[in-house]
């Protein structure tokens, strides 16, 4: 995959510069200022835009540096080849409204993207990637940097950008947010607690049933001293009632009731609790016989019933046969019911027995003692009070039982609270503890595969690159990059910058190299201007031998066109 044509509309200084490049080696020549970086930049901007990175603070920076000072459209164009295809790009880089057309020359077919970015879409590369590994620049502070750390990131994540070590400690420092010793510690006070009040419910149904029987004592005794004092006061109004028959009958004449009248001409009341009938309107009495106890009403009442049925039979249209048996049930269903009212009514008794005068004030006397209403018996309920002590102690040990239920449900409650706290703890632990084992699995696996690309290329490139000062360099079990020397591995950190930049290069020349299936554009920004011409000849051997289609180099030193002259290598040349 390769770039042909660039068109910086707005883009840094530039306005509407267009740039050809070819295949192959491309030279972008320009002294110091000229805008050498800003193509590069253009370039990642083109591949990635901005949209996507704008938590990242260095991209954000870049955004505003890059943008149009005077307000013009912050936009750019590009041509680019993959396999037999071309592809125009055109982006607007604004802020608020980014936007990234791509379009297939060959078909006329829109290519539609998901964001900003053309990885997944035209290539497979992702932005780190790219910067990390085919964006080699001569920055002094970015060679320290990479080699004491961005590499060890990349060794260990995949990206440089990525801190693996400081990802882990930070999870470590939040797991331990989450510590559980007293949530535990609280759990178990509560269930300790809990254990006093397991039999409160039981206790409570006891005390409850306890109780009811104290009650039903006390309501029981109460009734049978109720019962005791009415047959006492009975058996004293018998006594009386009876001594006061005996003067009645003692002043009662042989042949008849006698009447006492008062001077004022009314009776005199007796004193005693009955009250009897005057023999003088008992003599005149007479009970009121009813129409329907007369018997001729009785027998003619039964005959009309028989006449309308009868004449409902003959109306219907039934059988002669069938009336007959009807008239006749009839009539004997009659006869019975006439039978049966007056044998109720005692005409067929033998002899009717008229009670006589005494009898008659008798069944009066009776009558009117069953009649009359007595107050309720009042008896002494000292008694109870043993009964009420006890139902009073009873009452204050449900209150302590109710209470201690009370207290149950709270720790009850308090309980599913911290439940619920340490569940949602082992939860975020349980997540932690995933993400670091992920993190330690993934780092692993990446950091042999980088491990495997990167020692294919790094012995013999930093054997060339140092004079045989260097011959292999590996990450240790700490993660960190050590260098063989003549006596054995040393730490970069002992490195001076002459040494960390033959490092430098040789690490991304490497991480290039083993990377070069990407077959992205690979750019060098001025790190051949620092180099000694020694040190700038071999990593040019090096850089044209990579098998990449095509390599962009942004220079100010006329030493590397020389170089290419003198190789007879063909190369593309563009001054800006």
């Amino acid at each position: 995959m390769y770039l042909n044509k660039l068109l910086l509309k707005n883009f840094g200084k530039f306005n509407n510069r267009e740039i050809i490049l070819k295949p192959g080696i491309n030279v972008i020549s320009g002294q110091k200022d000229s805008g050498k970086t800003t193509i590069k930049e253009f370039i990642v901007a083109m591949l990635y835009g901005f949209s996507n990175c704008a938590l990242n603070e260095k991209r954000v920076k870049k955004f505003e540096v890059y943008k149009p000072k005077d307000g013009s459209v912050f936009s750019g164009k590009a041509n680019l080849k993959e396999d037999d295809k071309t592809y125009f790009i055109e982006k607007s880089f604004a802020k608020k409204n980014s936007r990234t057309s791509v379009l297939e020359l060959n078909s006329g077919k829109e290519i539609k993207i998901d964001n900003d970015s053309l990885d997944g879409c035209i290539f497979d590369c992702c932005r780190d990637d790219y910067v990390n590994a085919f964006c080699i620049d001569n920055n002094e502070e970015n060679i320290e940097e990479y080699v004491k750390h961005d590499f060890n990131n990349m060794i260990i994540s995949g990206a440089a950008t990525v801190e693996t070590n400081k990802s882990i400690a930070y999870l470590k420092k939040k797991r331990r947010e989450y510590d559980t010793s007293l949530v535990e510690e609280n759990l178990e006070m509560i269930d300790s607690e809990l254990e006093d009040y397991e039999d409160v419910d039981s206790k409570l149904k006891k005390v409850r049933k306890k109780i009811r029987d104290v009650e039903e004592e006390l309501a029981i005794e109460t009734a049978r001293r109720k019962r005791e004092a009415r047959r006492l006061i009975q058996s004293k109004t018998l006594k009386e009632e009876s001594e006061d028959a005996e003067d009645q009958e003692e002043k009662k004449p042989d042949d008849k009731m006698s009447e006492t009248v008062s001077e004022n001409g009314s009776e005199d009341k007796k004193e005693s609790g009955a009250t009897f009938l005057d023999a003088d309107l008992l003599k005149d009495y007479k009970p009121e016989v009813k129409l329907t106890d007369k018997i001729w009403f009785i027998i003619l009442t039964g005959l009309f019933v028989i006449g309308v049925i009868a004449a409902i039979v003959c109306i219907l249209p039934f059988d002669k046969a069938v009336r007959q048996i009807f008239i006749i049930c009839t009539i004997l269903f009659v006869i019975v019911t006439i039978v049966e009212g007056l044998y109720a009514k005692g005409v067929f008794d033998e002899e009717i027995m008229t009670p006589s005068d005494e009898e008659f004030k008798r069944i009066i006397y009776e009558l009117e003692r069953k009649t009359e209403t007595y107050e309720e018996v009042e008896i002494d309920m000292s008694f109870a009070q043993s009964y009420i002590d006890r139902r009073e102690a009873l009452a204050d040990e449900e209150r302590a039982i109710l209470k201690d239920m009370s207290r149950r449900d709270e720790l009850k409650e308090e309980r599913k609270v911290y439940d619920r706290k340490l569940k949602e703890a082992n939860q975020e632990i349980h997540a932690i503890n995933l993400a670091i084992n992920t993190i330690n699995d993934i780092s692993k696996d990446i950091s042999k595969s980088y491990s495997f690309m990167i020692n294919n290329n790094i012995s013999d490139i930093i054997s060339k690159l140092s004079s045989n000062k260097f011959n292999d360099l590996y990450v240790n079990e700490n993660n960190k990059l050590m260098v063989m020397g003549q006596n054995g591995y040393i730490d970069v950190d002992s490195l001076d910058k002459v040494e960390l930049g033959e490092v430098y290069l040789a690490l991304k020349l490497a991480v290039s190299k083993s990377m070069i299936e990407k077959n992205m554009p690979i750019i060098f920004d001025g790190i051949f201007d620092i180099l000694e011409d020694t040190l700038l000849t071999k990593a040019l051997d090096i850089v044209k031998s990579l098998r990449a289609d095509q390599i962009i180099i942004l220079t100010s030193d006329a030493r590397v066109e020389g170089y290419l002259n003198n190789k007879n290598k063909s190369y593309n040349l563009i001054t800006v």
